[in-house]
C-alpha cells in the first residue's frame, strides 16, 4: 500500500532533478555557443592579444586584451561592431585590457586634466595638443588624444607599457539634489 506511492514521488523527484540538470546545461550550452564565436571574432582584430567572455550578473562581459595598436579608435570600434552582432548593442561591457605601468597611470592622472577641459569645451584639437605636450614633458614615446562621434581615445605609451582609455564623449548628466 505504501510502496506505490513511494515509487511514484521517487520517480516525480528524479524527472524534476534531471530536468534541472538539463535545462542547467542547455543554458551553459547557450552561453558558450554565444562565447566561442565571439571570442574568435575578436581574436581577428589586430593588436588583439587574448579575449575571455563571460556572462556576470545577466550581463555580458567582454574583456579583451591589447598590444601595440595603429589606431584605437579604428580597433576599439572594429571590436564593437563584432560584439555588437553576436551579442546585440548595448547587451554587453566591454573591458580594454592594457600593460599600463605605474609611470603610465601617473601620466595618465597629470593629462585628464586637459582631457576634461576639452570634453567641457568642447575643443578636443587643444586637449590633443596638450596630452601631446604632456607626454613630451613626462618622456612617453606616445601619448596621444583622439575624438570621434561617441567616445575620447587616450593612449599613452613607453617602452613595453601602454594604456588606453576611452571615455564616453558626453558624460551622463551629473543629478545633483536641491
Amino acid at each position: 500500500m505504501f510502496g506505490k506511492p513511494l515509487q511514484i514521488r521517487w520517480v516525480a523527484v528524479t524527472a524534476a532533478l534531471t530536468l534541472g540538470v538539463l535545462l542547467f546545461a542547455n543554458v551553459l550550452y547557450q552561453e558558450q555557443a554565444k562565447a566561442a564565436p565571439l571570442e574568435r571574432a575578436l581574436e581577428t582584430v589586430p593588436g588583439v592579444t587574448a579575449v575571455q567572455v563571460q556572462r556576470e550578473d545577466g550581463r555580458w562581459r567582454v574583456r579583451v586584451q591589447l598590444g601595440a595598436v595603429d589606431l584605437l579608435p579604428a580597433t576599439y570600434q572594429a571590436l564593437r561592431e563584432r560584439a555588437d552582432r553576436h551579442l546585440g548593442p548595448g547587451r554587453y561591457e566591454l573591458e580594454l585590457v592594457d600593460r599600463r605601468t605605474p609611470e603610465l597611470e601617473k601620466a595618465f592622472y597629470e593629462v585628464s586634466y586637459f582631457v576634461e577641459e576639452g570634453r567641457s569645451r568642447g575643443d578636443y584639437a587643444r586637449a590633443a595638443q596638450q596630452v601631446a605636450a604632456a607626454g613630451r614633458r613626462l618622456g612617453l614615446d606616445r601619448a596621444r588624444l583622439y575624438v570621434d562621434a561617441e567616445f575620447l581615445y587616450l593612449e599613452l605609451a613607453r617602452g613595453d607599457g601602454v594604456l588606453y582609455a576611452v571615455m564616453p564623449l558626453r558624460p551622463p548628466q551629473e543629478v545633483t539634489g536641491r
